[in-house]
């Protein structure tokens, strides 16, 4: 009987762990659609403002200042660009006739040092310059053009900017500022080059791993393992941003898949290499009794390089595995 019962609560623990678990599940699934849904709305509408704006007439212009002085500190201005100045630029922005100037503020924008908390807030200054100015789009790409365009043989002097510039850049195609016509071409131009001129050291991982993080979601499918397993558990579809077709998100998807096998193939030939340090430098320390300093730092070197690779190995792996649906 009182084994009955033992099992009796058991079964009845484990029925309520499964539910809370159940629970949580659905929660978390449910709070990472909703923000989604959220996600996509604003920038679809955004989107459709930018390739359906009509823009102001001419009589608009002559009633703002044109002069040098106002107009070339707002240029200065958006040399040093911050989230914090958005609504003071706006202001400015809104009682300026920039025409004349149009060049240098789409050049000013482009060379701007941002860091990613300041995107959300540029993607609003260029979408109102966007549909007032019909020229700042094509300048502005030609500043992008000179930004992105390299080749494999060059080296990145500047990660961390490069990092931003990506992110930058995608959101600007993905708000309709570019068509995807043009601004597509080169993001992927920019992809492919970062991967395949770094399939033997993959010092580019954390560039990619930035964008896997930021446009993921838009540009290859992404999601969270935890959020495809759960939908796929419980049966749910979770939305998607259509600006961009899923074949060409398989592309981009295909494109990271293929320097995350490179990367795991250079992670095993670092470890046997390592092991081999390992083998030899035990086999050095059973004869002589120490080993030299050249043999310790080369040690040191190879199990850095390891640890890095590694690491990288282990995000990316995280990230490709979300992929969707």
């Amino acid at each position: 009987m009182d084994k009955d019962q033992d099992d009796l609560g058991t079964e009845a623990v484990s029925n309520q762990t499964d539910q809370n678990v159940e629970e949580i599940e659905k929660g978390a699934l449910g709070e990472y659609i909703t923000n989604l849904e959220n996600r996509i709305k604003q920038k679809l509408e955004l989107r459709q403002q930018n390739l359906t704006c009509v823009r102001p007439p001419d009589n608009h212009f002559s009633k703002l200042d044109s002069g040098l002085k106002k107009n070339t500190t707002f240029v200065k201005k958006l040399k040093s660009f911050s989230a914090t100045q958005i609504d003071t630029l706006l202001k400015d922005f809104s009682s300026l006739n920039l025409t004349k100037y149009i060049s240098e503020v789409a050049a000013a924008i482009a060379e701007a040092k941002l860091k990613m908390s300041d995107i959300s807030a540029a993607i609003n200054l260029c979408s109102a310059l966007h549909r007032t100015y019909a020229e700042f789009s094509s300048f502005f790409f030609e500043n992008w053009q000179k930004i992105l365009t390299f080749k494999a043989t060059d080296k990145i002097s500047n990660s961390s900017k490069l990092r931003v510039d990506i992110r930058f850049y995608a959101e600007l195609v993905a708000v309709g500022i570019f068509t995807n016509k043009t601004g597509l071409p080169l993001l992927g131009n920019v992809l492919t080059v970062l991967i395949n001129m770094d399939k033997e050291e993959h010092n580019n991982i954390p560039i990619l791993l930035s964008f896997c993080k930021h446009c993921g979601e838009d540009y290859a499918g992404l999601m969270p393992k935890k959020i495809r397993d759960a939908a796929e558990k419980y049966n749910t579809t979770v939305p998607r941003n259509t600006f961009l077709p899923a074949e060409k998100q398989t592309v981009v998807r295909t494109l990271l898949k293929d320097y995350f096998l490179s990367l795991t193939k250079h992670l095993l030939a670092e470890r046997a290499q390592l092991q081999s340090l390992h083998a030899a430098n035990q086999r050095t320390l059973h004869t002589r009794g120490e080993l030299s300093q050249e043999r310790k730092d080369q040690l040191e070197q190879h199990q850095a390089t390891y640890d890095k690779l590694l690491l990288g190995c282990a995000k990316l792996c995280r990230s490709l595995r979300g992929r969707v649906r």
